[in-house]
């Protein structure tokens, strides 16, 4: 194989679309220096969520849009990612049963959920948690990493 044929296939793999959720509320962001644009924060399931991507333009499916909604990412001209839509499928959570098999017979044998909820913190957690307790440690609107059984994992930067 050479290493045309890798690059080549390099660059189709990079222009698919990508499936992520929306971690933040949206906010105008001067991005280019030139103009205003609608962007948000997407978690992508990485280490990092990606910080303020671009909506596409003329895109009206996306004002349906909200903090947890599941959206279809495409990537720019510049190579960044951009918000091209709603998702068809969601990356969040998923249920998996375990079941055990013998001879005519199946039994559950238990049950899990994987995967990450992103959310605003509530007024209690915001009350307990951060380095001194009580409120002012973290601001209104802050945001956290959940598992499905509710507990924290990380809080987000603003």
């Amino acid at each position: 194989m050479s290493i045309k044929k890798i690059i080549d296939w390099s660059i189709l793999q990079a222009e698919g679309e990508k499936v992520g959720m929306i971690a933040s509320p949206f906010y105008q962001f001067y991005a280019d220096g030139k103009s205003w644009m609608w962007a948000c924060d997407v978690d992508i399931g990485e280490e990092e969520v990606l910080r303020n991507v671009p909506v596409a333009c003329n895109n009206r499916e996306i004002i349906y849009a909200e903090q947890g909604k599941s959206v279809a990412l495409r990537r720019m001209n510049n190579g960044k990612l951009c918000i091209a839509g709603l998702a068809k499928t969601s990356r969040g959570l998923g249920h998996v049963i375990y079941v055990k098999f013998e001879e005519d017979t199946y039994q559950i044998v238990g049950s899990a959920w994987t995967g990450k909820i992103v959310r605003p913190l509530t007024y209690g957690e915001l009350g307990s948690l951060g380095p001194a307790g009580g409120y002012g440690a973290l601001p209104y609107g802050a945001q956290g990493r959940f598992t499905p059984a509710g507990a924290l994992i990380e809080i987000l930067e603003n």
